[in-house]
């Protein structure tokens, strides 16, 4: 009885030191393609988990946001309230928006207006951008929505937050 309660407890030893060997190498064989996968790729704070890596949102295609974009925009500034927003010759390499894309936010009928060049990721869902209306006056912001419309946020500093805040637009493709 005493041998046959040894040989039950050696076995299932066996049994989970195979079952622990066979799940640590598939837990490598994972972190092995997540590493090639982020390899001078653009990340989230956070870096998310296997399942968000995995899921089917990750491996669309990033939106065409070429051209031009245009809408209202509403500065948190209550001087400056509600204007317009242009984001045109947008140019994008696949999940990049190129150097030679512009933005042009419009307050107080023209009174206020910020204009410049920006830069940017273009993801399956939206655009991430930053870029300077002047020295010192940086600017960065995000959009989200499909191929025809989109809402997003912005954000002004330095020598800007004087006359800019903060605030959201709604764009829309192509201009009107």
């Amino acid at each position: 009885m005493k041998s046959a309660k040894i040989l039950a407890i050696v076995a299932c030893a066996c049994l989970l030191s195979v079952t622990m060997m066979y799940s640590a190498r598939h837990a490598y064989a994972q972190d092995d393609d997540q590493v090639d996968e982020d390899a001078g790729s653009w990340s989230t704070p956070g870096g998310g988990s296997a399942d968000e890596e995995s899921s089917p949102d990750m491996k669309k295609p990033p939106l065409d946001v070429q051209g031009c974009w245009d809408g209202t925009a509403i500065d948190n500034n209550p001087t400056l309230g509600m204007g317009t927003v242009i984001f045109e010759s947008l140019e994008q390499d696949g999940k990049k928006l190129e150097k030679t894309s512009n933005f042009d936010f419009r307050f107080a009928g023209g009174s206020y207006n910020a204009l410049g060049h920006l830069t940017g990721a273009v993801s399956s869902t939206g655009f991430t951008f930053k870029g300077s209306a002047g020295k010192g006056c940086p600017i960065s912001g995000s959009a989200t929505g499909d191929d025809t419309s989109m809402t997003g946020k912005f954000k002004f500093g330095k020598k800007c937050k004087h006359d800019f805040d903060s605030g959201t637009f709604a764009i829309f493709n192509p201009c009107t």
